[in-house]
């Protein structure tokens, strides 16, 4: 590339010197291209100059619709060969094979989405450096609306504020949004439309009432055509006071439990008699159980022996 841009140089050098002008002029009839989505696009591009052995042809492409977008190669041409680059290479096609004669003007086919933005088309033709060598070519891919998504962004507790949300991920020109009632059992449209920031597809619901709760329809639209989706709103009490209002109440009834309990074993004890507790009393001459037969037998027998010796002691008259 070096040797080009000094050959480049010294090509000027040349002119300036001997005073040698040539002109190129590069324009476009269409600088603005609208085609549907699937459809093919040409992009025109026209040019006058005296082909040399340097001729050469360049499209660029930068995505979206901002002016500042940076620009890539996706076609060159030189020395009689064609070469297309990036996503778009297989579906790229010059309108003349060879574009020597004037013609520069390419087609895209099956065009998507994604094939928005602008072209450039760029002549590049030594000794040819004077007049305009690029034209611009913006390209608008109009696509219908995706089927958008509903959601809500907040929690739809009664007295609180929530957010409606529809969105399409797709369509050019932008979609319009469109948020309606449901009536209840059908699935058509109540007469209450309600539009709310259109652009961006939300819809503010403030301080939730019960008559909140329905079915919600958004419509995205386009001039291609519409998609829509809906949602079910339920507007509920507060879950988080439930709780606490059961977990309060649940402790009340445990502590009225407990003081009933403690009131009946107090009462009961208050109202049953003691039972006195009788010791066992000892006597001397108590008799350990089991004992009584024979403590019959030894009194007994120590009478008869006591008999036995009074008789003995008058028998014998035995005087001490």
């Amino acid at each position: 590339m070096l040797w080009k841009h000094i050959w480049l140089f010294l090509l000027r050098l040349l002119i300036s010197y001997f005073g040698v002008v040539q002109s190129i002029y590069v324009s476009t009839d269409q600088p603005d291209v609208v085609v549907n989505v699937g459809n093919n696009a040409t992009l025109d591009c026209a040019y006058r100059t005296n082909v040399g052995s340097m001729f050469s042809l360049e499209w660029r492409f930068a995505a979206g619709t901002k002016a500042d977008a940076e620009a890539a190669k996706i076609l060159y041409y030189t020395d009689g060969k064609t070469y297309t680059l990036g996503p778009q290479a297989n579906r790229i096609k010059l309108i003349a094979q060879n574009p020597i004669h004037g013609v520069a003007s390419i087609r895209i086919e099956n065009t998507r989405s994604s094939d928005t933005g602008r072209y450039s088309c760029d002549i590049n033709n030594p000794p040819d450096f004077t007049g305009p060598t690029e034209a611009f070519v913006n390209l608008v891919v109009r696509v219908p609306p995706s089927t958008p998504e509903c959601k809500v962004t907040g929690k739809p507790y009664f007295g609180n504020n929530v957010t409606l949300l529809c969105r399409s991920t797709e369509g050019w020109p932008m979609p319009k949004y469109v948020w309606s009632e449901v009536n209840p059992g059908t699935a058509e449209p109540s007469s209450k439309v309600m539009i709310k920031d259109s652009n961006k597809g939300t819809l503010f619901l403030r301080n939730l009432t019960m008559e909140y709760s329905g079915t919600y329809k958004c419509v995205a639209s386009n001039v291609l055509g519409e998609r829509s989706c809906q949602l079910v709103l339920t507007v509920t009490v507060n879950n988080e006071a439930g709780v606490i209002v059961g977990a309060v109440f649940g402790t009340l009834i445990a502590l009225l439990l407990i003081a009933v309990v403690t009131y009946y074993l107090l009462r009961h004890r208050r109202e049953s008699p003691k039972t006195p507790v009788v010791g066992h009393e000892l006597r001397e001459d108590a008799v350990a159980p089991g004992k009584e037969v024979n403590s019959h037998l030894l009194v007994s027998s120590v009478h008869g022996q006591k008999s036995n010796s009074d008789s003995m002691n008058s028998k014998y008259n035995i005087v001490v």
